[in-house]
């Protein structure tokens, strides 16, 4: 199994920090084995991480609805993430912005996907790193 996560660069570090942490938990929620166990430091537990690596990338050139259907084309999953999600702390108000819209009508920041590693590679291929 393998994930990726896209985003848009043109986002400040603070909300590119944002949106990845908000698309990895969503996009890792029932996604079976993926984390390993708790590591017992010396004074401490280290909390477990995913078992697998989660590529940041850039949109580049691409729009997101075309990468979703990309996404779709592979069979993966896929979590997206809006700017009326990250514009609002309150879950309320966050369901109140998306239910019942369509997606065109709303305003994509990132989307993360996770599958088969082929499938995952070949959707995220030519997409590049944000560094």
């Amino acid at each position: 199994m393998e994930a990726a996560i896209v985003l848009d660069e043109q986002l400040g570090p603070g909300y590119l920090a944002n949106a990845a942490a908000c698309i990895a938990t969503g996009i890792f929620r029932e996604a079976g084995d993926v984390y390993g166990a708790e590591i017992q430091g010396a004074d401490c537990t280290f909390i477990s991480i995913t078992k697998i690596g989660i590529p940041i990338l850039r949109k580049g050139h691409k729009d997101f609805p075309e990468l979703l259907k990309r996404a779709q084309t592979n069979g993966l999953k896929t979590m997206i993430f809006t700017r009326e999600a990250q514009s609002t702390n309150k879950y309320d108000e966050y369901i109140r912005r998306v239910q019942g819209k369509k997606l065109a009508d709303l305003t994509i920041i990132g989307i993360g996907v996770i599958g088969e590693d082929a499938a995952v590679t070949k959707f995220a291929g030519d997409l590049p790193l944000l560094r």
